[in-house]
């Protein structure tokens, strides 16, 4: 996320929450970690998650 959250950041962490399914670990990489928790810790997101899981 740079100074603006983006169509882009969103689409990364979806693309990023993929890799359990392929089980792919992001241990390796600390910083996208890191910004999935930052992306999914945003409201907006977390509403977004919670209306998915409705379906």
């Amino acid at each position: 996320m740079g100074a603006a959250f983006s169509v882009v950041d969103a689409y990364l962490f979806t693309v990023l929450g993929w890799c359990k399914f392929f089980s792919i670990d992001l241990d390796r990489w600390p910083a996208l970690l890191d910004y999935v928790k930052r992306v999914g810790a945003r409201p907006a997101v977390q509403a977004a998650l919670r209306a998915e899981a409705m379906q």
